[in-house]
């Protein structure tokens, strides 16, 4: 897994494409720390700790409900890129093809 220094969210490289989307704070942080932590699987619990600074072991869907909002936002293209890891968490896969790192 990602450690919190990596985790930490600005702008990645590639995420120019996005920026005329109306994203909300909370929506551009989540999508920015999968984005620079591409092609490897974040747990939900890392994303709450860094994105909402949840304590551990948080029960929330709100990782889901933001996930779910950025795939209508992003469109079909975008969407295809963020991947569900069943058990695991999320991933920005920009390669179809490519493998998910599971740390």
């Amino acid at each position: 897994m990602a450690t919190s220094a990596a985790m930490a969210p600005s702008a990645p490289e590639g995420s120019s494409r996005f920026e005329s989307l109306r994203l909300t704070k909370k929506e551009r942080e989540l999508l920015s720390v999968l984005m620079q932590n591409q092609g490897r699987c974040i747990s939900r619990e890392l994303l709450l700790k860094t994105v909402w600074k949840y304590c551990e072991g948080a029960k929330t869907r709100t990782v889901d409900v933001h996930i779910q909002r950025l795939r209508q936002k992003l469109g079909s293209q975008g969407a295809a890129c963020l991947k569900t890891i069943v058990r695991a968490g999320y991933c920005w896969l920009p390669d179809p093809e490519a493998a998910v790192e599971h740390s």
